[in-house]
């Protein structure tokens, strides 16, 4: 017998689904080219009833809502900002300067990926494009608020819930973006920790500790996604702002479960920050197709001895 333990069935595709089920029964789930023409168009009713009946004698699926009832609700809201200036400015100058890449039919993948990751870090502050961050302190500090839209917004949030009594965890997928957070903090006089991918494992603990401590004089906690969304218990905070989104739903889903899991005694709010009219749209868009892929796949999925399961999408 096989037994495998997994916090998501699949995060990107059905492929993933393919090859997990295939170490699992690789008798029934045999070739992944099959299995793609088999389910190519898995929003029809009648394949995602086909597909439920291979995967049901291998699927007991529970949520965290089934087995942690004590858990005090959550609640995330989307909060869309405008562009600032500058940022409109800077955006229009990349569409302009990749216009060619942009449209290409085929070929340029690599270009492409570039100019998409260059306009991502715009949406965040666009101190984060080369040679745009002023050298002189004084104007460093003046530029660092006025010129990001996102940051002009969590500055007015972080206020409110700091007055508040609230502890927040902010999340970022840029080394870069938290390093302007901390200039921030520091401009604020807020004490606060960090984990990247940077800290050792050691360093972080000590740093988790600190943040949880009884009366801890800590507001916030700085994290990169993937570094500080696993394995950590950070129930002391009760509010979650998610800077700017990652491509796979399910890190940021796990980057919010560091607050709303077991010892967490308030109700959590989670924050999600898009820009209006820009690449971040895009991505939350093809990221609400991958969690609706999961919900039609493994969500609605009856198994005999179970009752059916219902997935809850925070994307909506």
């Amino acid at each position: 017998m096989t037994l495998t333990f997994f916090l998501a069935v699949f995060q990107n595709n059905l492929d993933e689904l393919f090859m997990l089920m295939h170490f699992l029964d690789a008798g029934k789930f045999g070739s992944l080219e099959e299995f793609q023409q088999e389910f190519e168009d898995i929003s029809q009713e009648e394949q995602i009833s086909r597909l439920h009946k291979m995967l049901a004698p291998h699927l007991l699926r529970r949520v965290k809502k089934d087995v942690m009832k004590e858990l005090p609700p959550k609640k995330e809201l989307i909060l869309r900002v405008e562009l600032s200036s500058k940022q409109k400015e800077y955006y229009k100058a990349i569409l302009t300067r990749n216009f060619q890449i942009l449209t290409r039919k085929g070929g340029a993948q690599i270009s492409l990926i570039n100019v998409v990751m260059e306009l991502r870090k715009l949406c965040c502050h666009p101190f984060m494009l080369e040679g745009v961050e002023p050298e002189d302190n004084n104007e460093f500090t003046k530029q660092l608020l006025e010129s990001s839209g996102k940051l002009q917004l969590l500055d007015k949030m972080m206020v409110k819930l700091k007055d508040q009594g609230h502890r927040v965890l902010i999340y970022s997928q840029f080394q870069h973006m938290l390093n302007l957070l901390e200039d921030y903090c520091n401009y604020k006089k807020w004490q606060y920790e960090r984990i990247d991918g940077k800290v050792p494992g050691a360093e972080r603990q000590i740093r988790i500790d600190r943040f949880n401590a009884k009366n801890s004089s800590r507001f916030c906690f700085l994290l990169s996604t993937r570094a500080g969304g696993l394995g950590i218990n950070l129930a002391t905070a009760d509010t979650v702002i998610i800077y700017d989104s990652d491509w796979n739903p399910h890190a940021d889903l796990q980057a919010m479960a560091r607050a709303h899991r077991l010892g967490q005694t308030n109700k959590v709010m989670i924050f999600r920050l898009i820009t209006r009219g820009t690449i971040e749209e895009r991505m939350m868009q093809m990221t609400k197709k991958k969690m609706i892929l999961e919900h039609l796949v493994v969500g609605r999925l009856k198994a005999q001895n179970i009752n059916q399961v219902t997935y809850s999408q925070s994307l909506s």
